[in-house]
């Protein structure tokens, strides 16, 4: 028994152990009080407390149980009890108390703390009259669905199982166990063992077969093919439109157009989709509609301000290479009105000085004193120009201002907005040269157009006859002509339906197939609709049919009643139970056969399931601090048989009135 000593005393814990033995390690002067492991007890912390005090009572039992000279092995049912202490304390530490141990350890704290003694030590209770004991309660389901502990009393065997059906039936994954194995015989059992599902997964089974509809189940085995597979509704309203000879394709394009394109051989009706493609292409890099550039463009369509448009292109493209070339120069300013020949002036001063003439203060040149009176009217940096570097600048500084003047000229005669700095300028001829390109892609389109045919009335007057026009194009050239067209759809429609017959199909994917095999464009954008949440529901549903076919494969029995919407019982000896526990969210609820014979230690079961049910039996005086006797402190409410009493019999009601100030404690869901 030294081992399992030794286990015990070195349990984290903050409780006190048995006199002169703490539980703890010292603990250096000024290191932290807290333990720095995740879920581990804290200080005062009743779970933790009670664990060890139950672990070190089944030491306890152990070490009494053990021969002379400790060498032989702690009997089972207090080796299964240490091994239980020993995963709740794992559990703690990765930061998952078990729920109904938690909720237990709770209760004991309070009412140790309310009466001042060991809520697990065999105290005898106050005797309460009959106005402070409660009526006991009669519906067991109801009750599990409201308590976390409960006291079955007065219960006969064939009641009890009555009972655990009940809640198998409300739903409830629940064991029975008992240390006495005769006891189980009297509790029939669904399933030999704990599903091989997860808690996760069991709450995704059960969530989706409680939420399972008609609808749902009729997309059982039913493959709906992904998004992609499934054209735009715009591409199909134009397919339809073509196939049914529509007297109005979704672009606008007249019946005239269409009639001619589909008599052009394939290079032919390709060359005049790349037209129409280019001049879609240029006239959307013209931007909003709101812009000057619309305007323009639609005058020069017309051949109005040709010439105009013109120059202002040369005249702003000119300008904006000479505010380039200018940018490095020093600033030029003017002291007054240059004279009208200051230019060529310049330019000739400028050639004097790069052919290697020099600037004299005395005996001037012609060239010098020709252009002096300019000079002085220029400041370049400041000063006037002395040196073919700032010759130069003031050159570039007279040119950009005619080219600017003849800028803002045309722009007037035009009505687009003048430049008001460089970064305007370059906009500007950047917005120049694109609607000089689409311009031109409209003539290109005007042209095509004119001779698509020897016979061909098709006219282009203006650029909205342009946009239509190319619209149409484009869209007998993208969707064909009205055989092809069909014939798309018809290969839309198989391709999607696949070998299974229409009928097999799912609602919203069969109403799909049969829209485009009618050409009802509009029926087909309802079946898009439609069909998004049944590839949910056939997604859900094919999720389901896997975790019970995975169910089914270990225990059918288990996934019959899962699949009825029932929970199941699980008939198991206490000590299988607390060798190991079950994981998390696997139990809803565990019923102990033998509470009233169980030493206190047992309690550890708890932890089995966030629900403990007790059953009361005949409790022998002398039998110590036992399960039931520690659910009688934590004042677990009692459930009665709902049957009339026996007249001829005695009934004693366990003190298991709660107090009033308790609060309602909440329940983990089932």
């Amino acid at each position: 028994m030294a081992e399992i000593r030794r286990v015990v005393r070195h349990l984290h814990t903050a409780g006190t152990g048995r006199d002169g033995e703490p539980e703890e390690e010292p603990v250096a002067e000024g290191a932290d009080d807290a333990d720095p492991r995740p879920g581990a007890p804290r200080e005062g912390g009743e779970l933790g407390d009670l664990v060890e005090r139950l672990a070190e009572r089944a030491a306890d039992e152990a070490e009494a149980a053990a021969p002379a000279g400790g060498t032989a092995e702690p009997p089972p049912a207090d080796a299964a009890t240490l091994a239980a202490a020993e995963q709740v304390r794992a559990r703690m530490e990765a930061g998952t108390a078990p729920a109904g141990l938690r909720r237990l350890a709770e209760a004991l704290a309070g009412a140790e703390a309310a009466t001042g003694t060991d809520a697990v030590a065999p105290v005898v209770p106050r005797q309460r009259t009959a106005s402070e004991n409660p009526a006991p309660l009669t519906d067991v389901v109801a009750a599990v669905r409201t308590e976390s502990f409960l006291v079955l009393e007065g219960h006969r065997p064939t009641e009890i199982a009555a009972a655990v059906d009940d809640l198998a039936r409300a739903g409830l994954r629940v064991a029975v166990t008992a240390a006495d194995l005769a006891r189980l015989d009297a509790v029939a059992p669904t399933v030999d063992r704990l599903p091989a599902l997860t808690g996760p997964e069991q709450r995704e089974l059960r969530l989706l077969l409680a939420t399972a509809t008609p609808a749902r189940r009729d997309h059982a085995g039913r493959e709906i093919p992904p998004p992609p597979a499934f054209p735009p509704v715009d591409e199909i309203r134009a397919l339809c439109a073509n196939a049914a000879g529509a007297a109005r394709a979704r672009t606008g394009a007249p019946d005239l157009l269409r009639d001619v394109l589909t008599t052009l051989d394939e290079p032919r009706l390709a060359a005049v989709a790349g037209v129409a493609r280019a001049m879609r292409a240029a006239l959307d890099t013209l931007g909003p509609r709101e812009s000057w550039a619309w305007p323009l463009l639609a005058d020069l369509v017309h051949s109005r301000h040709r010439p105009v448009f013109d120059a202002l292109r040369s005249a702003s493209a000119a300008a904006l290479t000479l505010a380039d070339r200018s940018r490095d120069l020093p600033l030029v300013t003017l002291a007054g009105a240059l004279p009208p020949h200051a230019h060529e002036l310049l330019v000739d001063y400028r050639e004097f000085l790069d052919s290697g003439g020099r600037a004299r203060r005395r005996f001037r040149n012609g060239v010098q004193r020709e252009v002096q009176p300019v000079l002085d009217l220029i400041r370049v940096g400041g000063q006037v120009p002395a040196d073919a570097r700032s010759v130069h600048a003031a050159v570039l500084h007279v040119e950009l201002a005619g080219r600017l003047t003849a800028v803002d000229e045309g722009c007037r005669g035009l009505g687009i907005p003048t430049p008001d700095d460089v970064g305007d300028l370059r906009a500007l001829v950047t917005g120049l040269d694109l609607v000089d390109e689409a311009a031109r892609a409209v003539g290109q389109l005007r042209h095509d157009v004119l001779f698509l045919h020897p016979t061909s009335p098709i006219a282009v007057p203006d650029l909205a006859a342009a946009e239509r026009v190319a619209a149409g194009i484009l869209d007998v050239a993208e969707h064909g002509s009205a055989p092809e067209a069909a014939a798309r759809l018809d290969a839309i429609a198989d391709g999607l339906a696949g070998d299974a017959p229409l009928a097999e199909l799912a609602a919203g994917h069969r109403a799909a197939v049969e829209a485009l095999r009618a050409r009802d464009d509009e029926a087909y954008e309802v079946a898009l609709t439609v069909l998004e949440p049944a590839r949910r529901e056939a997604a859900d549903q094919a999720r389901c049919d896997e975790l019970l076919a995975r169910l089914r494969a270990e225990d059918p029995e288990a996934a019959r009643a899962y699949a009825d919407g029932r929970g199941f019982v699980w008939s198991v000896p206490l000590e299988s139970l607390l060798s190991r526990l079950p994981s998390d969210d696997v139990l809803d609820a565990v019923v102990v056969l033998d509470a009233a014979e169980l030493s206190v230690e047992r309690l550890l079961v708890a932890a089995a399931a966030p629900r403990l049910l007790a059953v009361a039996d005949a409790h022998p005086a002398d039998a110590g601090p036992t399960v039931l006797g520690a659910l009688q402190r934590a004042e677990a409410p009692v459930v009665a048989p709902p049957r009339p009493p026996d007249p001829g019999g005695r009934v004693v009601h366990l003190p298991t009135a709660r107090r009033p100030e308790t609060p309602r404690r909440e329940q983990a869901g089932a």
